[in-house]
């Protein structure tokens, strides 16, 4: 049986954001380069080396994963004095049932560079209470979901369209919520049974005045004529990157941008299969009924009286 694990913490979102500030080439971040230069105001020159040398897409899964059972993980300090603390027999202990062919660098260097970066990271990147209590809701109600939701389900809910289509079920799946990298997920097959997620966390109070950040992504995304062929060919089922191209034209740069605004959209699903295999897309039919029902509750639900 699967076991599936809804996890907040400040400390997730400390090495999310981080993540973030390092996906330089990714232009969906909503907080885009404004944020990143923000930030890159308050950090030394050698950051970006140092950063380099913890080879982040590689370890930052394995950082969730003591983040999960660190008993200091409700506190940034607190959870950065733990880590320092810790032997290298202890963070293999918790990370062995995870670890297949072993951290490249040695679980001292992971240990040395991740708090070495953290440290200096979390002096640069101030994450306020309104965010935290953001990712808190969305935690709580993905929590409750899963309560009746099958897990692929369950995903499929908090990623906005990621449908998990596995021979095999997985033992162990970690959903994180995300502010920083929001509309986008970040998704890391780490074996054929373990999946960490930190998917795009997209709460926001109701304001009956101002249409929400994803009605007006879906909006946009149907704004255009490549788009709305891509949805017309995706609603016949579940095809490869490869088979669009050749049904569309399009090139791989391209497709891969059209593809992109659907999915943080939720128009589509991506269909995940085993390590390795190439994902297929479909249209998401459910999200065509949402946005009419957003768009009729923000036009017609005004308070027409004021």
């Amino acid at each position: 049986m699967t076991r599936i694990v809804i996890d907040y913490s400040p400390v997730h979102e400390l090495v999310t954001s981080l993540f973030a500030y390092s996906d330089k080439k990714n232009q969906l971040h909503d907080l885009g380069n404004k944020w990143r230069k923000q930030v890159e105001k308050h950090l030394p020159d050698s950051f970006d080396d140092r950063l380099d040398e913890l080879d982040l897409c590689d370890t930052i899964s394995y950082l969730h994963l003591l983040i999960l059972d660190s008993p200091a993980k409700h506190d940034i300090t607190a959870f950065l004095e733990w880590l320092g603390g810790l032997g290298e027999g202890q963070i293999y202990e918790m990370l062995s049932p995870y670890l297949e062919d072993g951290i490249g660098m040695g679980l001292k260097a992971f240990r040395d560079r991740s708090l070495d970066i953290l440290n200096t990271w979390q002096q640069a990147c101030l994450i306020s209470e309104e965010i935290l209590n953001t990712l808190k809701i969305s935690a709580t109600r993905i929590e409750e979901l899963s309560q009746t939701f099958s897990y692929t389900d369950l995903i499929d809910e908090a990623t906005n369209g990621v449908v998990l289509d596995l021979e095999e079920d997985l033992e162990f799946i970690l959903l994180i919520p995300a502010y920083h990298i929001k509309p986008l997920n970040r998704i890391d097959m780490m074996s054929d049974k373990l999946l960490v997620i930190s998917y795009a966390a997209d709460e926001q109070p109701p304001d009956k005045d101002t249409p929400t950040t994803q009605m007006l992504r879906m909006i946009k995304s149907l704004a255009d004529e490549k788009r709305l062929i891509l949805l017309h060919i995706l609603a016949d089922g579940p095809v490869t990157f490869t088979e669009l191209q050749q049904k569309t034209k399009l090139s791989k740069s391209n497709l891969h941008y059209h593809l992109s605004l659907l999915k943080t959209a939720g128009l589509l699903r991506m269909h995940l299969k085993k390590q390795g295999e190439r994902e297929k897309f479909s249209a998401r039919p459910e999200s065509f009924a949402a946005l009419r029902d957003m768009l009729e509750s923000y036009v017609f639900g005004l308070n027409k009286d004021q």
